[in-house]
């Protein structure tokens, strides 16, 4: 049996650090993470977080959903999307190998 698809959106910021996004859009990174916690709770959102970055190339994040249309809503409504400050956000399929259905 194959194990499970999900799918990861992986977005990458105009800030260089999350100190930045902090000063710079501080309601803007509240209502991003206050609606994560609500999709984690929801179960539409199974992890998310950004990597940890040297300060000196744009924040990137990472959020894996459990389907495709659950990724595509998580970018659709997300704040800094909406704002126009994720200059790339690519969904891909990615197949964990320690998931079973």
């Amino acid at each position: 049996m194959e194990p499970p698809a999900y799918h990861v959106v992986q977005m990458t910021l105009a800030y260089t650090s999350l100190a930045q996004a902090r000063e710079e859009a501080p309601a803007m990174l509240a209502d991003h993470i206050a609606r994560a916690h609500a999709l984690h709770v929801a179960g539409e959102l199974l992890m998310a977080g950004a990597f940890v970055a040297d300060g000196d190339s744009p924040v990137e994040t990472m959020a894996v959903c459990g389907s495709r249309e659950a990724a595509e809503a998580f970018v659709a409504g997300d704040p800094f999307v909406q704002a126009a400050l994720v200059p790339s956000h690519p969904i891909r399929v990615w197949a964990n190998m320690f998931a079973s259905r």
